[in-house]
């Protein structure tokens, strides 16, 4: 049951795959039709508008997905794939085409806010790293298809029809997904939890062997209730900047601009002829979705940080001499050395890329977060990957035409410069920790007291919690030992006042409550005992 249902929600990532890696060579036969030249505004806009919508469908998801759920919030992306995929395909000039990219745009956003977020609350604790990283492969699966069928029509179809078919048969997998909407993709048990429906949420927890203590009945979905202001708080703040940080690192390396540009790329470098760019970005995209494959069997044996600072530090030594060798090319170094030398250059960088800044920001971004902030924590870092995705894609087809290939990869190699030093000052290592030990270390980090003992344990302020860092109320019916009322045993496990502060992510509530009740019962010890008894029947 879980295979099925992991690659039919992956297909969101599939989606958004193809369309970046079907627009760049699309576009190669665009500005041809309609008269643009590949530097022009009109070409960089038909790919910038598209992220601009994604970045407002990330906003927006999260309460599309609360209201309605994971599946209708699916759905909602999978119809704009189709019409905006359909209307791009048949458009008859460049404002359809922006319209259709700003629809296309948004299911991307909608998708990859949606995606990440039910694939975790399908899936137990321990694959929870390795489904976000098949999503990814997912996604440079996607561009590595597209590449591929894209070239063939561009090859053998007439100029004004390759670049439609390519572009319209992009609806294929939106309509393959929400067909296995139908019928093999449930709802999301913490969202049926969340409206009441216990019964339903059980036994989908049950299809996908996920441990039903993590769905305890009345737990809040974090998405319920959308509030950013949390994360301003003295122990989130760390986190809000790292994975806002890696994000927009993961965008400043220019893999994007590989990704939509790589023809242009390649033109540019020495292959003149009209074709040759196209087909090799097949190749390009085939290191990318090979090397995201890695990142499986990586990410947890070699742990976050260290890959991380391997990825960032070898994409900057290739962005380097990539820059000098365009500064060359057409004077000391020909263009056919040169286009050569680009296209091993970038396969490299790609190699370097993926298994690290390409996936592990959306790793570090799923486990440094508490249950109840990981909804409004990942719209922040997703809306700051789509900003820097824009801003770059706005800018990059600008700066080639103005500085070429040499100054233009200068300059990316300038942000990767920041990016290494980003990296090795913040970046943390959380391989082999639980999420209640992660969460201890942002805690000490921050100089405040950590909020769980190690492996669960009751912690000093007497509450215990689930890995994913909700309240256990089964284990806050441990006993709390009150040395100022005499060693006098009470169980606060289901005083919902208690919970309450607890789950608004307040450190101090269950000792400060605690102080509170024993202030109380000194003077009425009666209150106590029927206080502990309402509890533990409520």
């Amino acid at each position: 049951m879980r295979a099925p249902v992991m690659l039919c929600a992956a297909l969101g990532g599939f989606l958004f795959g193809y369309d970046t890696g079907v627009i760049n060579a699309a576009l190669f036969q665009m500005k041809d039709h309609f008269g643009f030249s590949e530097h022009s505004w009109q070409y960089a806009l038909i790919v910038a508008i598209a992220i601009a919508g994604a970045f407002v469908g990330a906003f927006i998801s999260s309460f599309i997905s609360a209201a309605f759920g994971r599946r209708p919030c699916i759905a909602v992306a999978d119809a704009l794939f189709v019409i905006g995929s359909v209307l791009m395909g048949a458009a008859p000039n460049v404002e359809v085409i922006l319209a259709s990219r700003v629809i296309v745009g948004l299911a991307i956003g909608i998708s990859s806010a949606t995606i990440p977020v039910y694939l975790a609350e399908v899936t137990s604790p321990k694959h929870r790293g390795a489904t976000i990283v098949l999503n990814n492969l997912f996604l440079t699966g996607g561009q590595f298809v597209a590449a591929g069928f894209t070239a063939i029509m561009v090859v053998f179809t007439s100029k004004n029809i390759g670049w439609r078919v390519a572009v319209g048969i992009g609806a294929l997998p939106a309509v393959v997904q929400a067909f296995c909407l139908l019928f093999f993709l449930p709802e999301s048990p913490r969202w049926l939890l969340s409206k009441g429906d216990a019964d339903r949420a059980k036994r989908v927890a049950e299809k996908f062997e996920v441990d039903l203590c993590e769905f305890q009945e009345g737990d809040e979905l974090p998405s319920v209730s959308i509030d950013y202001r949390p994360l301003m708080a003295r122990d989130m703040r760390f986190r809000v900047v790292l994975s806002s940080g890696l994000q927009i690192i993961q965008q400043f390396s220019g893999i994007n601009t590989i990704m939509y540009y790589s023809s242009v790329i390649l033109y540019d470098a020495g292959f003149r002829d009209a074709i040759m760019p196209v087909v090799l970005s097949i190749p390009l995209a085939f290191m990318n979705a090979l090397f995201t494959a890695v990142a499986i069997f990586t990410v947890d044996r070699f742990g976050r940080r260290r890959m991380l600072l391997i990825s960032v530090f070898g994409c900057l030594v290739l962005l380097v001499v990539i820059s000098i060798i365009g500064f060359f090319i057409g004077t000391r170094i020909s263009y056919s050395v040169g286009g050569g030398l680009f296209l091993a250059l970038l396969a490299v960088f790609l190699a370097f890329y993926a298994p690290g800044i390409g996936c592990i920001p959306w790793v570090i971004m799923g486990e440094i977060f508490p249950t109840h902030l990981r909804t409004s924590a990942a719209s922040v870092a997703t809306m700051a990957n789509w900003g820097a995705n824009v801003l770059v894609s706005q800018v990059f087809p600008i700066l080639m035409g103005a500085i070429g290939v040499g100054g233009t990869f200068t300059i990316i190699s300038g942000l990767m410069a920041f990016g290494c030093i980003f990296v090795y000052f913040f970046a943390v290592e959380t391989k082999g920790l639980t999420l209640e030990q992660i969460d201890n270390m942002f805690c000490k980090r921050a100089g405040l007291p950590p909020r769980f003992h190690e492996e669960g344990e009751s912690g000093e302020n007497g509450a215990r919690y689930h890995e994913d860092g909700d309240l256990d109320r089964a284990a806050t019916e441990d006993v709390c030992d009150l040395s100022s009322l005499g060693n006098q045993v009470v169980s606060l496990a289901k005083a919902e006042d208690v919970y309450t502060e607890v789950a608004m992510d307040d450190r101090h509530a269950v000792s400060n409550k605690l102080e509170e009740i024993g202030t109380r019962s000194s003077s009425d010890p009666q209150s106590l005992e029927t206080k502990t008894r309402s509890g533990k029947t409520s």
